[in-house]
């Protein structure tokens, strides 16, 4: 086969992390791959085997020199939609990662989440296919997409451990929470207000026993540091901002928590679980879809105060974390994701064509 995998950029964003892990391995399998990008690449964008390409809104693509066009997200959806013939032999297939009118709500406002959220409907019912990341999420686009296509295919994260990438002040940050506090908890995430960080630093402000690494940048980093004083918890929250391959400092952490209000389906999750991180988790549904009460421990995402209880459970239980990873590397392989959407890819052609 020949695909062309369209992301906004190549920025280590997770829709780019899924969009790339697929490429990488169909281009291991023996297709040709060209990656589009948009926006200036940040080191993503040197993979052997796979070519790239960056273009803008008017950039001409030769359609038919493919067999699969690959979308991820708004604009590269828009591109393929509007951009692509209906004539061409090309098929289209986006990758829906979240769930289109909340996540765009919490965003912005009612108002850009409907004018916006319709539109982006309006370009995957263009699509030849679209693939979402969870069963809930498949029940959820049935109602948008009444008529459309649809596939589910899970997330995939290889955990490539490389003790290097974390910087030795970090290191000492770490023991030091340790040793003035009984564990170290880490999260790692965009500071927006849908991954409610705050629920983590107000628990910090009703226990003793823990200490705080946050890993991530974003439009909530002043707010959260101002709540922070509030609280004052200087001494046991830490923001260390965007870390390149912050996966690795998972390596750091006692507990790994993660208090999103929704989620598509989770990278930070499956790394966490690839770690043997003992896991405190919202019990949103792509994160029950992902992992079960006797892999991670849930706190009631209606009920925030739940999660010092949670945080306790979890902090004595240490079988969860074994049979979190066995599940990690099992469902959730780069491997297994790459051979679901070449198997989805080969079955959108017609016989002989791949």
């Amino acid at each position: 086969m020949k695909v062309a995998v369209i992301v906004p950029s190549l920025l280590e964003l997770a829709p780019v992390q899924v969009a790339m892990a697929v490429a990488i391995q169909l281009a291991r399998a023996g297709h040709k791959v060209t990656v589009y990008y948009f926006k200036t690449s940040s080191g993503l964008g040197k993979v052997e085997g796979i070519r790239f390409v960056k273009i803008n809104f008017l950039s001409r693509i030769d359609w038919d020199a493919y067999d699969i066009i690959h979308s991820h997200g708004f604009l590269p959806d828009a591109f393929v939609a509007l951009r692509k013939s209906r004539h061409s032999r090309a098929k289209s297939v986006s990758t829906i990662h979240n769930y289109v009118f909340p996540e765009l709500k919490l965003l912005y406002n009612p108002l850009v989440s409907s004018t916006i959220g319709w539109s982006w409907v309006s370009l995957w019912k263009r699509m030849d296919h679209v693939v979402v990341l969870t069963d809930d999420a498949l029940q959820y686009y049935r109602k948008l997409l009444p008529q459309k296509s649809l596939s589910r295919i899970y997330n995939g994260k290889n955990i490539v451990r490389d003790p290097g990438t974390i910087l030795p002040q970090h290191r000492q940050m770490a023991e030091e929470i340790r040793r003035n506090y009984t564990y170290c908890i880490g999260t790692i995430a965009a500071l927006i207000p849908r991954k409610r960080i705050e629920i983590i630093i107000r628990h910090l402000s009703r226990v003793e026993t823990g200490g705080l690494m946050i890993l991530g940048e974003g439009p909530q980093r002043k707010y959260l540091e101002e709540f922070v004083t509030q609280h004052h918890l200087q001494d046991r929250v830490k923001f260390l901002g965007y870390i390149p391959q912050a996966h690795a400092y998972n390596e750091l952490f006692d507990i790994s928590v993660h208090p999103s209000m929704s989620e598509g389906f989770s990278l930070s999750l499956i790394e966490a679980a690839g770690y043997q991180k003992k896991i405190v988790c919202a019990d949103i549904p792509s994160f029950h879809e992902a992992f079960t009460d006797d892999e991670v421990t849930f706190f009631n995402s209606d009920d925030e105060l739940t999660i010092d209880q949670a945080m306790l459970e979890a902090w004595r239980d240490h079988e969860k974390p074994k049979r979190a990873y066995q599940k990690a590397i099992t469902m959730y392989s780069e491997d297994r994701m790459g051979g679901e959407y070449e198997m989805l890819f080969k079955n959108l052609l017609p016989p002989f064509a791949s």
